[in-house]
């Protein structure tokens, strides 16, 4: 994709570039889309390069962008609704759901789904949300100083905290 250099953004891209996909695979839910939203957020990145301070970090500042792509790029394709939803089966339903399930009493707000992050005991909920975010348990091991075991075991408790607190939803 990238041919390496002396350019530190580049280098910092080839070195992100699994992690990167990954998130964007997170957002996406589909390989081909995760490699559109990766080569969109690349070519960001090496627009906006002289924006970047070295020194700071790298993946927090590249995950922004990529999520902003994404955002943009959803709220475009909301705004288009093809002529005839009724028997178009091409769409995607969120989470695997049956579209007569998509009903609002089965969908959380994103409100309600933070609410419920923030009910979560402390100690869980700082890793949870920095795991949201983008970072990877290194870097959140690092940054709240505790073993990546501990984090990654806190992560898990969050989700379950979590499936228990949201189990009345689809």
């Amino acid at each position: 994709m990238l041919m390496p250099g002396n350019d530190y953004i580049t280098s910092q891209i080839l070195l992100s570039q699994s992690w990167l996909f990954r998130l964007a695979y997170n957002l996406t839910l589909d390989l081909d889309d995760a490699k559109d939203l990766l080569q969109e957020t690349v070519l960001k990145i090496l627009d906006n390069k002289n924006k970047f301070e070295k020194g700071t970090n790298f993946q927090g500042w590249s995950s922004v962008i990529m999520k902003n792509i994404f955002i943009n790029q959803r709220r475009r394709t909301a705004k288009i609704k093809p002529a005839d939803t009724e028997n178009d089966t091409s769409g995607k339903c969120s989470f695997n759901e049956k579209a007569t399930d998509n009903t609002p009493e089965n969908n959380l707000s994103a409100h309600e789904i933070m609410s419920k992050i923030n009910n979560c005991p402390t100690d869980h909920c700082r890793p949870f949300r920095l795991f949201l975010a983008g970072y990877s348990y290194k870097e959140i091991a690092d940054k709240l100083a505790l073993p990546i075991g501990t984090v990654k075991s806190r992560i898990f408790a969050a989700r379950k905290i979590l499936q228990s607190a949201l189990s009345g939803y689809k």
